[in-house]
């Protein structure tokens, strides 16, 4: 079984024509700007990081994950086992400046 990170936000778009969904992990909930069905512009915050050493790090320090999941399928894995298992998934270096 893999772990669901907690406190996570999803946002659904299109990248290169693509649907994808994005997903931000380790977030304070009470903190997620935007709601369900809102439309998002580039450079809007959505959230702040969690308490670091708190439930909403998993005990770990401030980080954030940020993954980019190719479908319109909500995926919120906070690590796979195996190479093959990250064949859904898009390299996030690629698309941040």
């Amino acid at each position: 079984m893999f772990p669901v990170m907690a406190a996570s936000a999803v946002q659904a778009c299109k990248l290169d024509n693509a649907d994808v969904t994005i997903i931000y992990g380790h977030l304070r909930l009470s903190s997620i700007i935007p709601n369900v069905g809102d439309t998002l512009s580039p450079g809007q915050q959505i959230a702040v990081l969690g308490l670091g050493y708190s439930s909403e790090t998993d005990g770990e320090r401030k980080h954030l994950h940020f993954g980019i999941h190719i479908s319109t399928a909500i995926n919120i894995l906070g690590y796979v086992q195996k190479q093959s298992e990250l064949s859904g998934w898009l390299n996030p270096a690629g698309y941040l400046h």
